[in-house]
C-alpha cells in the first residue's frame, strides 16, 4: 500500500539532484566563461616596476643580448618583408655586448611661482593649480619619449620629444638629468612659471598616466591596430597622439623585468631593467593622483 509514496519520494529526489546538478554545470559554466575572460583581458596601462629587494649595481657591466624588434633601428628588414622576394623570415641575430643595465631615474619638479623648482613626492597629491615638471635622468645613451594619458584606456598624447625642449630631439646623454619641459621659447611661452605642465581638470581626469619608453635603439614604425597596418613614428609626432592599443603593443613586446630603487635624491625614483636576455627598453609608467578641488 505504500510502495506508490516511496516511488513519489524517490522520484522528487532525484528530480532534486537532478535540478542541483543542473544548477552546479552552469555555475561551472560561467566560471569556466569568466577564466577565459580573464585569460583573454588585454594588458593595461599600469606601474610595472616592482620593489627591488636588494640594491643593483645599475653602473657595472654585464653581458647582455641584444635582441631585434620590429620597431627599432636596429631590426634587419630582408626582401621577404618588402614583398619582392618569397622566402622566409629572417632569423634575429643575436649578439652579446658588455653593457650596464638600462637605468632611469625620474623625479617629479613642483614649479614655484617665481619658476623655480622643488622636488616633490610623486606618491602626493595635486591640482589644476599646480605647475610640474619631470625629471629623468639615464645611466646610459639612448632614446627617450613620454606618453601622456588621461586614463588608460584612452589615447595619449607625446610630449616627449617636444619642440621646446632639446630642440626637439630625443637622443639623450648618459648620466645627464633632462628637465621636461624646460628653457621654453619666450616668444612661445613668455612668463617662465608656464613653461611646465599644467594638469587636467579632475572631472576630466580624476588621475594621470604618464609612460616612459627609454630604448637602446630608436623607434621607427610602429604598429598601427586600427588599420592593422604600421604607422611610422613621425606621422604620430606630427599628430601628437599615441593609440594606448599601440602603447599596449609595445609593452607586450617587451620581455622586460623592472625593478624600482631609491634614486639620487629623497624622492628619487630609479627604474632598473634586470633582463640580461632582452634589454633593449625600459617602460614604465607612473600615475599622479589629484584632489578633487
Amino acid at each position: 500500500m505504500n510502495q506508490p509514496a516511496v516511488i513519489g519520494k524517490t522520484s522528487l529526489i532525484a528530480l532534486i539532484l537532478l535540478l542541483l546538478f543542473s544548477c552546479a554545470g552552469n555555475v561551472f559554466a560561467q566560471m569556466d566563461e569568466v577564466l577565459i575572460v580573464k585569460q583573454k583581458a588585454p594588458i593595461t596601462i599600469r606601474p610595472k616596476a616592482k620593489p627591488a629587494p636588494k640594491k643593483i649595481d645599475f653602473t657595472r657591466r654585464v653581458s647582455i643580448v641584444r635582441v631585434e624588434k620590429k620597431s627599432r633601428r636596429n631590426y634587419r628588414k630582408t626582401a621577404a618583408m618588402t614583398g619582392k622576394v618569397k622566402m622566409s623570415a629572417p632569423k634575429q641575430v643575436v649578439k652579446k655586448i658588455e653593457e650596464p643595465l638600462l637605468a632611469i631615474q625620474l623625479r617629479l619638479l613642483l614649479v614655484n611661482k617665481d619658476g623655480s623648482e622643488s622636488e616633490f613626492n610623486p606618491l602626493a597629491s595635486f591640482t589644476q593649480k599646480d605647475r610640474l615638471r619631470l625629471s629623468v635622468k639615464a645611466n646610459q645613451r639612448g632614446y627617450l619619449y613620454i606618453i601622456r594619458q588621461k586614463s588608460p584606456e584612452e589615447d595619449g598624447e607625446i610630449i616627449f620629444p617636444s619642440k621646446i625642449v632639446n630642440s626637439g630631439k630625443n637622443l639623450i646623454a648618459a648620466n645627464y638629468e633632462y628637465v621636461i619641459p624646460n628653457n621654453c621659447p619666450k616668444d612661445v611661452i613668455p612668463n617662465q612659471r608656464d613653461c611646465a605642465l599644467t594638469l587636467f581638470p579632475y572631472d576630466e581626469a580624476a588621475k594621470e598616466y604618464f609612460t616612459l619608453i627609454f630604448t637602446r635603439d630608436q623607434l621607427l614604425d610602429l604598429p598601427d591596430a586600427a588599420k592593422n597596418s604600421r604607422v611610422n613614428l613621425k606621422d604620430l609626432m606630427t599628430t601628437g597622439k599615441f593609440p594606448t592599443k599601440t602603447l599596449i603593443d609595445l609593452i607586450e613586446d617587451s620581455k622586460q623585468d623592472l625593478v624600482s630603487q631609491g634614486g639620487d635624491t629623497l624622492f628619487g625614483v630609479r627604474i632598473v631593467n634586470q633582463n640580461l636576455n632582452d634589454n633593449e627598453e625600459i617602460i614604465e609608467t607612473f600615475v599622479l593622483n589629484k584632489l578633487k578641488k
